[in-house]
């Protein structure tokens, strides 16, 4: 038995976003949270099989000083508008399953995280300093079972190098909580099930070497939103490679994601016709790099469709992870915020009398979608200390397959406009990230990091208010200790 976990505390400090033309605007400059989450695990290894049992939940999550954001009338992340800290809200079950090994293969059971590839689009949002910026927060869960095999083994035999390295797994999940779907919500004082979400998953996976694999996640889902909120039916194809090998005292590595949505969901906000709304949507992600010693380059490109019209039959936005991070302010702060303006904007019973169903996924909630950006990074470790300092610096450099319109401005002005009700654009602009960290391992699992990481976004037309001005520059900063034990 043991218990694993760790503690975050962040004292964050970013720009008073203004987010439209009446000069609303986020309201949080300055604040400190922080999370404590626990892991403990139970394992029994036996002569030819495992049996592991893992639970994780936080304790304390929340805000706990400083400002909160304006309130946008519960769209998006409501996390931002409320101290929750240390008050019970802060409490989260997140998962408890059983695993099991054996000569056969690996079977979960219970309640469990969900993870793919990269994590564009199935991400488990765990662990610590995983990113170069920003933190991991939610991760996917789901209900159900997975069983993962080698098939070919039965049929080419145990001495088949081949068939060693070829797996397959299948799965029957309820989801229980992602960025589309949350099973247990509250209402005033109480729990109650709210959307409910069936997913198929089927895997198919080659890992020739712990540097090398490659593999394609299939999943259906059926989908029904929670107070008559319309259904949601959609196919997910997904494909990941992972390869890096050593060439002259280099380190060379690429990994790639691309992913497929289609599918149709009566959960949108169609003006144009009543009935299903039919999703298309495409993502992609590419990583580069190279290594020399203390010294790491990488280069990552992404691409994630958008959409022209948010009020058609038509739902083509594709939108990242919104755990998969490429940097501090652009989607996780100003879009993040704009989006939910849009959404509060687009509630006003004094403009359509209820809300349009879909209303609730228009924010983008700090993920990545309508843009095909490119982010070089250098990453270096001085040798004093034994390598514990860490230098990251990046530059992201943006733009929008299609213009970067504002919903409520778009529906009130019937054309295509951005947040200040300016013509839209479709250069999001750049933005510079650096950061500086500390890691220390201070006894066995016991580990210490500190740091400091500063984001600083230099506009583009994307922002350009109605009198032809830009936005002004945002930054975002932010000072971390972790603790993991």
């Amino acid at each position: 038995m043991r218990f694993d976990g760790s503690y975050r505390l962040r004292f964050n400090g970013d720009s008073n976003l203004p987010l439209d033309e009446t000069g609303f605007s986020s309201g949080q400059k300055t604040w400190a949270e922080h999370r404590l989450r626990l892991t403990p695990k139970i394992v029994e290894i036996g002569e030819h099989d495992a049996i592991e049992i893992q639970a994780s939940f936080d304790i304390l999550s929340g805000e706990v000083a400083g400002d909160v954001a304006n309130d946008f009338r519960g769209y998006g992340l409501i996390d931002r508008s409320q101290r929750t800290g240390l008050k019970p809200e802060g409490f989260d079950f997140r998962y408890l399953f059983t695993q099991i090994r054996t000569g056969v293969g690996l079977l979960q059971i219970g309640q469990m995280p969900s993870q793919w590839g990269m994590g564009m689009v199935a991400n488990n949002g765990n662990g610590e300093g995983v990113t170069d910026f920003g933190d991991p927060r939610y991760g996917d869960i789901v209900d159900g079972a997975l069983f993962a095999t080698r098939p070919l083994i039965g049929f080419m035999g145990p001495k088949s190098e081949f068939a060693q390295h070829v797996a397959v797994a299948v799965a029957a999940e309820a989801v229980y909580r992602d960025r589309y779907a949350n099973l247990i919500v509250k209402n005033g004082g109480g729990l109650q099930i709210g959307d409910v979400a069936w997913q198929g998953v089927g895997a198919l996976v080659y890992d020739a070497s712990e540097s090398t694999r490659a593999g394609l996640y299939v999943a259906r889902r059926v989908q029904t939103f929670a107070a008559s909120g319309g259904d949601l039916h959609i196919w997910v194809f997904d494909a990941h490679l992972r390869h890096s090998q050593e060439l002259r005292g280099l380190v060379l590595s690429v990994e790639a994601e691309a992913a497929q949505i289609y599918g149709g969901t009566s959960h949108a906000p169609n003006l144009s016709a009543l009935g299903t709304t039919r999703v298309s949507q495409q993502g992609a992600a590419l990583r580069a790099g190279v290594t020399r010693g203390q010294i790491e380059g990488e280069i990552e490109g992404g691409y994630a469709s958008g959409d022209a019209n948010p009020f058609d039959a038509q739902a083509n936005n594709f939108q990242f992870n919104r755990d998969y991070k490429v940097g501090l302010v652009l989607f996780d702060e100003v879009l993040m915020f704009q989006s939910q303006n849009a959404a509060r904007r687009l509630s006003d019973p004094s403009l359509l009398g209820a809300p349009p169903p879909g209303l609730d996924l228009l924010p983008t909630e700090g993920a990545v979608s309508n843009a095909l950006y490119l982010k070089p990074t250098l990453r270096f470790k001085p040798p004093m200390l034994g390598g514990a300092f860490r230098f990251v610096g990046s530059a992201l450099f943006a733009r929008a397959p299609q213009p970067v319109l504002d919903a409520y401005q778009a529906l009130v002005s019937s054309a295509s406009t951005n947040a200040f009700g300016h013509a839209a654009g479709r250069n999001y602009g750049v933005e510079v990230d650096l950061g500086v960290g500390y890691h220390a391992r201070v006894k066995g699992p016991l580990g210490f990091e500190a740091g400091l990481q500063y984001g600083y976004l230099f506009p583009g037309d994307a922002f350009t208010r109605a009198d032809g001005s830009r936005m002004p520059a945002a930054h975002a900063m932010q000072v971390r200790t972790t603790l993991v034990f």
